[in-house]
C-alpha cells in the first residue's frame, strides 16, 4: 500500500479530487532545481515537455497541444463549432465556457440511471461540438462506447474530457480508436492521476490537422515554466501515476464500504473515477452537514451540479477517511440516542 499524504492544515479535504499521496516526487524536485532560474524564460520547456506527452501517449508531437487546463481547451476548442453540446447533469465548465465565448449550449439529459437515451440527440449536426466526460464527472459512470460512436458519425467534433481515465478499469478512447481520428479531440489533465492540481496544465491530442488549427489561438509562451517543469518531472516519473491509480483503486471500495456501513445512506454509488457520490438519507442531511462542518471535513455538495440531494467524496488518506468515519459515527450516534431516550 501507497503511503497517503498528511491532510492540509488541519482538514480532511475531501471536495476537489485531489492526490491523497501528495506531488510526484521528481515533479517537486524538477521544480526546487529550477527556482533560481524564474529570472528566465522556459526556452526549449514546452517543446521538451510536449515531446514527452506525447511519448507518453503514444502519439506524435504534431498531435499534442499543451494548455492552461481544461477551461482553455475548452475555449479553444469552441472556436471550431457554432454550437456546443453537453450532458445535464454533467461538469459545469462546458456550459460555462460556452456562455463565455457567446456560443449556445444544447444540454442532453441523462435518464434515472444516469446515461443518456439511446441514438443521437434530435437537431446535432456536423457545425457543433459535444463535450463528454468519461469517466463522468460528478456522475463517475462510463458512457456506453456505441453511443459516443454515434455522435461521432453526426456532430462535426467530440470532445472526449478523460481527466479520470488512469482511474478506471476501461481504456480511453484513444485505444479504441488506434491513435487520433479527425473529429475526436481527447483532453487528459495533470491534476488528477498526475497530483498536480496545483498548477494548471493540460494536455489535448487530437489529429495533427487539428492541432494545427488551434495552435495559433495560443497565446506566446502559453505555459509558465514551474508548471512546465512539474510536468516534466511527472513525465519522466510515469510510475507516480501507477502508484497513485492503485492506491484510488484500493481506497475506494474501502471508502466505499465505510459509507455503506454508517447507515446514513440511501445510496452508495460505484465509481470510476478518484471519487464517489452518496446520497444521505433526509433525516440526517441537516446534521451530516453540521457534524463535517464541525470536524472540518470537506465534502462537495453536488446540488449546483445537477444531483440535488447527493455529496460527493473524494478518496482521500487513510487519516482523512478515518476522520470522515468518525464524523459518521457522532451523526448515527445523534440518531441513536432520541431512540434510547
Amino acid at each position: 500500500m501507497v503511503a497517503a499524504h498528511p491532510s492540509a492544515d488541519g482538514e480532511a479535504l475531501l471536495d476537489w479530487n485531489e492526490s491523497p499521496i501528495g506531488p510526484p516526487p521528481l515533479a517537486v524536485k524538477r521544480v526546487v532545481d529550477a527556482a533560481e532560474r524564474l529570472h528566465r524564460y522556459p526556452r526549449g520547456l514546452l517543446e521538451e515537455v510536449t515531446a514527452l506527452a506525447a511519448a507518453h501517449h503514444g502519439v506524435g508531437t504534431d498531435q499534442v497541444l499543451l494548455m492552461a487546463g481544461v477551461d482553455e481547451a475548452i475555449d479553444m476548442t469552441l472556436s471550431l463549432a457554432d454550437r456546443a453540446w453537453g450532458l445535464k447533469p454533467g461538469f459545469d465548465g462546458y456550459p460555462d465556457r460556452a456562455a463565455a465565448n457567446d456560443k449556445p449550449f444544447h444540454p442532453i439529459p441523462l435518464g434515472p440511471d444516469w446515461q443518456p437515451r439511446p441514438g443521437v440527440p434530435a437537431g446535432l449536426g456536423a457545425g457543433d461540438i459535444v463535450y463528454l466526460a468519461q469517466p463522468g464527472n460528478p456522475t463517475g459512470n462510463l458512457l456506453p462506447a456505441a453511443w459516443i460512436d454515434g455522435l461521432r458519425a453526426v456532430a462535426g467534433h467530440v470532445f472526449v474530457d478523460e481527466t479520470y481515465q488512469e482511474f478506471s478499469a476501461q481504456p480511453g478512447i484513444l485505444s479504441r480508436t488506434g491513435g487520433p481520428v479527425p473529429g475526436v479531440l481527447v483532453y487528459r489533465s495533470f491534476s488528477k492521476a498526475a497530483g498536480l492540481a496545483g498548477i494548471r496544465l493540460g494536455c489535448l491530442v487530437a489529429d495533427a490537422a487539428t492541432i494545427a488549427r488551434l495552435r495559433p489561438l495560443r497565446r506566446f509562451m502559453p505555459i509558465d515554466a514551474v508548471s512546465l517543469h512539474a510536468a516534466a518531472g511527472l513525465l519522466e516519473e510515469p510510475e507516480f501515476m501507477t502508484r497513485l491509480a492503485e492506491y484510488v483503486r484500493e481506497a475506494r471500495a474501502e471508502l466505499c464500504t465505510t459509507l455503506r456501513a454508517s447507515g446514513l445512506f440511501e445510496e452508495v454509488r460505484e465509481s470510476e473515477t478518484n471519487f464517489v457520490l452518496v446520497r444521505p438519507e433526509a433525516a440526517v442531511r441537516e446534521a451530516l452537514a453540521t457534524v463535517l462542518a464541525e470536524d472540518r471535513v470537506r465534502v462537495k455538495d453536488c446540488d449546483g451540479n445537477g444531483l440535488p440531494g447527493w455529496l460527493r467524496i473524494s478518496i482521500g488518506s487513510r487519516e482523512d477517511h478515518q476522520r470522515l468515519d468518525r464524523s459518521l459515527c457522532r451523526v448515527a450516534w445523534t440518531r441513536i440516542l432520541p431512540r434510547a431516550a
